[in-house]
């Protein structure tokens, strides 16, 4: 099947983004203290922990407000990011039964609301994607998280300092689906009124940045969290500001004008005339391919797999890259080589 592989491409004015997924923290602000961001997504991601919008959603709302077990190591802006501990400080297979897996939660983590992270609070979160019976159950949450973890048949907190998930066959990629479920805070949702509705208007995680101002469609503001367990990321401006602006003229407008300090994908034939213009562009490996997906219904053609191998070395990798300013990587297939 013939599929294309794209590079991520960022743009902003002095401002730096690492590995193939936005890290604000990293990023210092223009001029001032305030990081304004326009989004590629078309709403602000619901601050809810289990977000929504995809990839969107995680890397400016599920990694800024909260975190997961497992985490992308987003330190270089020059090389493909890879799994790091998170919330949990460590993870392994039970070498007894390969289905078996043994996170170390992290000690001394604490949400913003000042309740601690344990394992009892990451299985209470599990639940409330993976349990209907559980109080906290949410469906919108289990709509955007169950489906990165289906393998997942139980798990249990040993002690405050260890999770158990027990998955139905060995999954050697389970981690990287842990990686997208990230951590709210028990005790706000409690103080919420136990509705999922009230959390999001003043939500709490354990993450690098803090909830302050919410409003759909407009904007999210957070501020810095110097708590941050984990210093190096521990934000270097005092304020974020998200704003969705889904077309990339816009943004590029936006930037160019002053009204943010940092875009994403910029359209490629941008690029040279932003750099002429002094921002920094940063681009990385996406690690995203997009297939084409052909029909095989019966009586389709695609069904002959002579055409499909014909329309595969039909496609000029080369010329789409040319098209594209280069900002794209040729894929040889579905598994980046």
């Amino acid at each position: 099947m013939p599929t294309i592989d794209r590079r991520h491409l960022l743009g902003a004015g002095a401002a730096l983004a690492a590995g193939s997924t936005l890290d604000p923290s990293l990023v210092w602000a223009q001029g001032a203290s305030t990081l304004r961001v326009a989004m590629t997504a078309a709403d602000v991601p619901l601050p809810n922990g289990q977000t929504d919008q995809g990839a969107e959603g995680m890397r400016f709302v599920g990694y800024t407000l909260f975190d997961s077990l497992v985490l992308w190591d987003l330190s270089s802006a020059d090389k493909a990011t890879s799994l790091v501990p998170g919330l949990a400080s460590s993870w392994q297979v039970d070498a007894a039964d390969r289905t078996k897996w043994i996170f170390k939660i992290r000690q001394g983590v604490k949400f913003h609301d000042g309740s601690t992270f344990d394992a009892h609070a990451a299985v209470w979160n599990l639940d409330k994607i993976l349990t209907e019976s559980a109080p906290q159950f949410d469906r919108r949450q289990a709509a955007q998280g169950r489906s990165r973890i289906p393998s997942i048949k139980s798990y249990r907190a040993i002690d405050p300092a260890t999770l158990e998930i027990t998955t139905s066959a060995p999954d050697a990629l389970f981690p990287f689906g842990i990686a997208w479920i990230v951590m709210s805070s028990p005790a706000r949702w409690e103080a919420s009124g136990r509705n999922w509705d009230n959390f999001v208007k003043n939500p709490s995680g354990t993450g690098p940045w803090k909830f302050d101002k919410y409003q759909p469609r407009e904007r999210l503001e957070l501020t810095r969290n110097a708590d941050y367990w984990d210093k190096a990321r521990v934000p270097k401006s005092d304020r974020l500001v998200l704003l969705p602006m889904p077309e990339a003229n816009t943004r590029v407008a936006a930037l160019r004008s002053g009204q943010v300090d940092w875009i994403e994908a910029p359209p490629p034939d941008t690029i040279a005339s932003l750099r002429q213009a002094g921002m920094q562009i940063v681009t990385n490996v996406y690690p995203h391919n997009w297939p084409w997906h052909l029909s095989r219904v019966e009586g389709s053609p695609w069904n002959d797999i002579r055409l499909r191998k014909a329309a595969n070395l039909a496609v000029d990798r080369d010329g789409m890259k040319t098209l594209l300013g280069g900002m794209m990587a040729p894929a040889k297939g579905m598994v980046p080589t």
